[in-house]
């Protein structure tokens, strides 16, 4: 939106120096030099006069309806990013710990909550396998998991178990939503959304 707002910007400067080069043009046209003028001016020069200041007319109010545009967009830009701000802050902030991974479970984003819960700040945790996360023995059966879900639209209660390096291993349910790319949402590449919870002891056995 800010490269079309720059654009607009530019289609009005140009719309202004249009304008100032039809004015002198009109000067030139209307108040020729003093050895070809004549005391009264001609049919052809009143008829030219009424459709240069017509089409100045014409392209002042262009002009204007064009500001008008890209005033309403600068509101509706900045009224965007104060969303997606509050978004954000909701993400971040959210108690229940929650990632975006792509489809082979590399973590693209982590709120704090996960954070916390996987012992790690979010440089450590970008770009990073969620599988590295997972005990060795369980990863190809958590891999397995990762290709069925992406085979529908998600999952509401995938249990497997979190190892942590610094902590001990916390079993978990996830809640994972496939987000597929469309063309209102401007996203080029599938997604999966997880909203992870650390199950109590005497909930059900792990699935993974």
């Amino acid at each position: 939106m800010k490269q079309n707002l720059e654009s607009a910007n530019e289609l009005i400067a140009t719309f202004a120096q249009q304008r100032q080069v039809l004015l002198r043009h009109t000067a030139e046209v209307l108040c020729p030099e003093p050895s070809r003028s004549s005391s009264q001016p001609s049919s052809r020069e009143a008829q030219l006069s009424a459709i240069l200041v017509s089409s100045l007319e014409e392209l002042k109010v262009a002009e204007e309806e064009l500001t008008e545009r890209i005033a309403l967009l600068a509101e509706l830009r900045d009224d965007l990013e104060r969303r997606v701000r509050g978004t954000r802050q909701l993400f971040d902030l959210a108690p229940a710990c929650l990632l975006v991974s792509d489809v082979q479970g590399q973590i693209l984003d982590a709120n704090r909550s996960c954070q916390m819960m996987l012992k790690r700040d979010s440089p450590m945790l970008e770009r990073q396998p969620l599988a590295r996360f997972i005990p060795s023995d369980e990863r190809r059966s958590f891999r397995d998991g990762l290709a069925r879900i992406l085979s529908t639209e998600g999952v509401s209660d995938w249990r497997f178990v979190l190892s942590r390096p610094t902590d001990a291993p916390v079993p978990v349910s996830a809640a994972v939503r496939v987000v597929r790319p469309t063309g209102a949402s401007g996203e080029a590449v599938t997604k999966l959304f997880w909203s992870i919870r650390v199950l109590d002891p005497a909930e059900a056995p792990i699935d993974a």
